[in-house]
């Protein structure tokens, strides 16, 4: 390995040129650019036009949708504390096996 004494030890890559010129083209805020031109923005704002905004609203509905279907859950639940539900075990051994399969033919 060749050490190039170009390059600063403490780690600072940027040339004296690139760092006298970090803000030279865009003005500080509330400054003024020469020549007419109008009073730079305090901040920078982002609006998605087409199918951006449709993606940005529709993951917004998605965050809002509960993970768990309270419909589906209260009659199990109800049937589960009163001691009356009894699931017939080759059913779901049966689903269990059916969702393994699924899954490993996707793979």
């Amino acid at each position: 390995m060749k050490i190039d004494p170009k390059i600063p030890a403490n780690g600072e890559l940027q040339s004296d040129r690139v760092k006298n010129s970090a803000g030279a083209g865009v003005p500080a805020q509330g400054q003024t650019k020469t020549a007419g031109t109008t009073a730079a923005q305090t901040e920078d704002t982002f609006k998605p036009s087409g199918r951006g905004a449709e993606v940005q609203q529709l993951a917004a509905q998605a965050g809002k949708v509960l993970d768990v279907r309270l419909e589906k859950v209260a009659p199990l639940q109800a049937k589960v504390q009163n001691g009356r539900y009894n699931p017939d075990s080759k059913k779901v051994a049966d689903a269990l096996i059916a969702d393994h399969s699924r899954k490993t033919s996707k793979s």
